[in-house]
C-alpha cells in the first residue's frame, strides 16, 4: 500500500508534514493530502539538552516546556509508586491538527523499551498504559482524536478530520511523539518499540503494521476489529435477525448446550469446549418448538434468527457479504445476551454500534434508519469509509523486512468480532507472502472457549507479550503458548499457531497443559 504524506516520521533532522484534511484517492486506498502543512524544522534544535538522570519531579515539570510541532504538553506531573505501578512522570497533552489526546507515562527505572496500549469501541477516553508501565516501558495510550463513550459515534458527524484521526492518524502520531519525550527525558530514544491492543486495539495494529511499519518492533494483538464495513453490515444483520425473532436470555443456555452437546467431541475429546467451531455442522431447527413457545425450545421466528447469525450477511442473491459468528458458548454475560440478542430494555452491544457508524461515520445523517440498509447496493456506499477504517491490506512485507514480530489470538467463541473474519485476514497474508514466510514474523493463535478479548468459559487467562518480547529481542518464535481457564480452574492448555491446534496424547491429565501436543487438524494433514 503507498504511504501518504502523514508517514514521514516526527524525528530528528527530518521534514515533518501535517495534513489538515484528507481526501480519497480514487485510484486506490491510498490517503491523499489535499491541505498541507510543510514544517521544516529540525526537532535536534527544538528539543532542550537531554536531562541527565531524569528522574526528579523538576525534571518531569520541566517537559512541559518541550517544544514538538502540533503538539501541547498540558501537564507533566511526579507520581508516587503505587501498588504494582512505580513512580514516573505521566505527561499529558494533544496533536492538532484536530484534538487527539494522548498521555505517556516514563518510569524512574525504565528498561529502555516503548509499550503503546490500544483502545476499545470507539475510544474517546485514554486508554490505561499500566500493564506497560508495571513492566518497567515507558508507556503512551491516545483518545483518538475525540472525546466520548466508546459507543459513542456522535463526535464524527461533520468532523472528517476525527475520522481521519480515529482511522490511523493518532495511534502513529502519538507513538512518534511519545519516542521524542522519552528522547528528552531519559537522553536516548526507546531501543523496542511495543503495540498491544483487542477488539479496537487489534484493527489499531493492522493499521500500523500495514501504514507505518517502522513504528513498533512487536504487535500483540487481539480479535481485530480491522475491518469496519464488513463488520458493521454484519452487526446490521445480527440486530435485524434478532429484531424479527427475539431470542430472550434465559433460552440462551438452551441454545449453548444444545451446540456443546453437538459439537464438543468434535477434537477427538469431550471436554466442554468447542475447540475449532468450523467444525460444528449444528442446526438450529432441531430446538423447533412442536407446539407452543416455551422455554426448552424455539419458535420458527427465533430458529431463523439463529441461522441468520451463524450465516452472516447475504445479499438479494445469496451472496456472503461478511462471514457469520462461530457457534458456541452463546450463553455467559458477555456472550449473545451482551452482543447479539440484547434485550427489551438494553439493545446488544452490536446494535449500538451499527446504528452509530451508519448515522454518523459512514452516512452522516443522524436522523438514518439502519433497519433500510440495502444490502445490495450500500456496500458500495461504504467504500470511502472504509479507506479510512479498513486495515485489509495483507501485504506486510514492509514491517517484516524491518524485522518487525506480530502475535495475533482470537477466541473461538467471540461473539464480538467473528473468528471466521480473523482467519480470513490471516489466510490473505500466507497467500499474498507465503506460508513459511508469514510463519517467520507473523504466528495467529486460536483460544478455545474464550469470549471477546477474554472471559467465556475457555482458556481465557494467558501471556502472549513475553513469548513476543522473546521473539523480537532474542529470536525465538513461540510454538505455543500455555493458557488456562479462569472458568475451570485447575485447567490448562497450549494455545497453538494455527493451523495446528492442542491435541491430547493419550497420557496423564486432560487437565494439564503438559498431555498436549500442537499438531496440524487431522483432516488437514498432508496438505499444505
Amino acid at each position: 500500500m503507498r504511504k501518504d504524506a502523514e508517514a514521514a516520521r516526527l524525528g530528528r533532522g527530518q521534514t515533518v508534514e501535517r495534513e489538515t484534511l484528507t481526501e480519497l484517492d480514487p485510484k486506490g486506498p491510498t490517503m491523499r493530502s489535499i491541505s498541507t502543512i510543510r514544517t521544516a524544522l529540525s526537532l535536534l534544535a527544538l528539543l532542550p539538552a537531554p536531562l541527565a538522570g531524569a528522574a526528579s519531579p523538576a525534571d518531569c515539570g520541566a517537559l512541559t516546556s518541550l517544544a514538538l510541532p502540533d503538539t501541547t504538553i498540558a501537564k507533566a506531573a511526579w507520581m508516587a509508586a503505587a501498588g504494582t505501578l512505580p513512580e514516573h512522570c505521566r505527561v499529558e497533552g494533544n496533536i492538532g491538527p484536530g484534538a487527539i489526546g494522548f498521555a505517556v507515562q516514563l518510569p524512574t527505572s525504565w528498561n529502555g523499551g516503548l509499550y503503546h496500549a490500544g483502545g476499545g469501541g470507539f475510544v474517546g477516553a485514554i486508554p490505561s498504559g499500566n500493564a506497560g508501565l508495571a513492566r518497567g516501558y515507558a508507556t503512551c495510550a491516545t483518545d483518538t482524536g475525540h472525546k466520548g463513550g466508546g459507543l459513542d459515534a456522535s463526535w464524527a458527524l461533520g468532523n472528517p478530520q476525527a475520522v481521519v484521526d480515529f482511522g490511523y492518524r493518532a495511534i502513529h502520531l502519538t507513538t512518534a511523539v511519545a519516542k521524542e519525550i522519552a528522547r528528552a527525558y531519559y537522553g536516548g530514544a526507546p531501543g523496542r518499540s511495543y503495540f498491544v491492543g483487542c477488539s479496537r486495539g487489534g484493527g489499531q495494529a493492522l493499521m500500523e503494521a500495514q501504514r507505518f511499519p517502522e513504528d513498533f518492533d512487536g504487535i500483540l494483538l487481539g480479535a481485530p476489529a480491522y475491518h469496519w464495513t464488513e463488520f458493521m453490515t454484519g452487526f446490521n444483520w445480527n440486530a435485524r435477525a434478532l429484531a424479527a425473532g427475539p431470542l430472550p436470555m434465559a433460552k440462551l443456555p438452551l441454545l449453548a448446550g444444545a451446540v456443546l452437546a453437538e459439537c464438543d467431541g468434535k477434537d477427538g475429546l469431550v471436554d466442554g469446549l468447542v475447540q475449532d467451531p468450523r467444525r460444528c455442522r449444528f442446526d438450529p431447527v432441531s430446538l423447533l418448538c412442536s407446539g407452543a413457545d416455551g422455554p426448552a425450545c424455539l419458535t420458527a421466528a427465533q430458529v431463523s434468527a439463529v441461522r441468520k447469525v451463524y450465516a452472516g450477511p447475504r445479499d438479494s442473491w445469496g451472496r456472503s457479504l461478511s462471514p457469520g459468528f462461530p457457534m458456541g458458548a452463546e450463553d455467559g454475560t458477555s456472550g449473545w445476551a451482551a452482543w447479539i440478542s440484547g434485550g427489551a430494555v438494553t439493545p446488544s452491544l452490536q446494535f449500538s454500534f451499527q446504528d452509530g457508524f451508519f448515522r454518523y461515520i459512514a452516512f452522516g445523517d443522524p436522523s438514518y434508519d439502519p433497519f433500510t440498509f440495502n444490502y445490495d447496493t450500500d456496500p458500495a456506499r461504504l467504500a470511502s469509509t472504509g479507506l479510512l477504517l479498513d486495515a485489509v491490506d495483507p501485504d506486510l512485507s514492509a514491517f517484516r523486512r524491518r524485522g518487525g514480530k506480530l502475535i495475533m489470538y482470537h477466541g473461538t467463541n467471540d461473539h464480538a468480532l467473528s473468528l471466521y473474519k480473523t482467519v480470513e485476514y490471516y489466510d490473505a497474508v500466507t497467500e499474498a507472502m507465503g506460508r513459511g514466510r508469514t510463519a517467520g514474523f507473523f504466528r495467529f493463535f486460536f483460544v478455545p472457549g474464550m469470549h471477546h478479548c477474554g472471559g467465556g468459559p475457555g482458556l481465557n487467562a494467558f501471556d502472549a507479550f513475553t513469548p513476543l518480547v522473546d521473539w523480537v529481542e532474542r529470536g525465538r518464535a513461540p510454538d505455543s503458548i500455555v493458557a488456562a481457564s479462569t472458568a475451570m480452574p485447575g485447567r490448562s492448555r497450549p494455545l497453538c499457531p494455527y493451523p495446528e491446534e492442542a491435541r491430547y496424547s493419550g497420557r496423564g491429565s486432560v487437565e494439564d497443559a503438559g498431555s498436549f501436543a500442537c499438531h496440524r487438524p487431522r483432516e488437514r494433514e498432508g496438505g499444505d
